[in-house]
């Protein structure tokens, strides 16, 4: 494996490298089996719970230049005689808009476990993480079916069986070609490519008009509905029913003869939370940035986080970062 990501690029290149039954145990130190110094290795050893002394173990190595080290954090971390799961948060540098963090699951059933068991302990997991961290890309990988997911390994990767899988709950998302196994294992290796095109270049934007409630046009409604004769609708009927629906209509044509509108653009991937202020923040943060690099500040303000973080203990936090 070490081989394979120092001369092919491909390899080194891989955002996430996964591992079920990987047989490692506490006396195998992480940097014995780390490929590169730019991966962190994450991993969950078969322990005295899964009652078995060998094989087993699940592993996933980051790479650091798609997301450091600091941005990943474990959800779960279990081992039991039907079910070694590892799943990790992921916030790398860059995702698509409609997405906040990647989950991914690493799973290993082993061949003896009772299957409706693993499964209920599988799905109860996975949907725990689809309805916490909210618009996280969920990724599995294991070697059983999952139900309610999109598998994407279509060829057989030991002998004639389609035993690996990788499923996530988007539609044709990657494609799989078949790669050589590492080392001496049985298995080929899965290389997934994203084929996931974004939700703002798969969906038009959308134009819609809305009102706009500026302080003139909110005075200007407010006079009208004072200036109303309210009398008017009193006596133009007693029955309650009638009379709501008179008043709402009646104030419905002030409300669309005083207050303007305007025509906006609805992308597709844009969060209903995004309002105006929101977006005028996020441009005034931009331009100050750009301001800063033109001025020339951006590298003072680098060597000061820099100098500030060893101040605070950065050692310590960068030696774990190696780790």
């Amino acid at each position: 494996m070490t081989s394979r990501i120092k001369f092919q690029r491909d390899s080194r290149d891989c955002n996430l490298l996964c591992f079920t039954e990987s047989w490692l145990n506490p006396a195998v130190p992480n940097h014995a089996i780390q490929p590169a110094e730019f991966f962190s290795v994450h991993r969950m050893d078969r322990t005295a719970d899964s009652g078995k002394s060998r094989g087993g173990g699940v592993c996933v190595m980051v790479n650091n230049s798609w997301c450091n080290n600091a941005n990943v954090v474990t959800l779960a971390c279990s081992c039991s005689p039907n079910l070694e799961l590892l799943a990790l948060k992921l916030r790398p540098f860059y995702l698509p808009r409609e997405f906040t963090s990647v989950i991914i699951n690493t799973v290993y059933i082993p061949p003896q476990a009772n299957m409706d068991t693993a499964l209920w302990e599988l799905h109860e997991a996975l949907t725990q993480f689809q309805t916490q961290p909210r618009d996280a890309a969920l990724i599995v990988a294991c070697k059983r079916a999952v139900p309610n997911l999109y598998q994407h390994v279509t060829f057989p990767t030991r002998r004639n069986r389609t035993l690996d899988h990788c499923y996530t709950p988007y539609k044709d998302s990657y494609k799989a070609p078949a790669h050589p196994p590492f080392g001496k294992s049985d298995h080929a290796a899965i290389f997934l490519i994203p084929k996931y095109k974004q939700r703002l270049k798969r969906e038009a934007p959308v134009q819609r008009e809305v009102a706009r409630w500026t302080d003139q046009s909110v005075a200007a409604l407010q006079d009208a509905l004072e200036d109303a004769d309210w009398d008017m609708f009193r006596r133009s009927t007693d029955d309650v029913s009638e009379f709501t629906e008179a008043v709402v209509g009646f104030i419905g044509k002030l409300v669309d003869d005083t207050i303007p509108r305007i025509t906006i653009k609805k992308f597709s991937n844009q969060k209903p939370w995004v309002d105006r202020t929101i977006r005028e923040a996020l441009n005034s943060r931009t331009a100050a940035y750009n301001a800063g690099i033109i001025r020339g500040e951006h590298g003072r303000v680098q060597v000061c986080s820099i100098r500030s973080a060893q101040g605070g203990g950065g050692r310590r936090s960068g030696a774990t970062g190696r780790n």
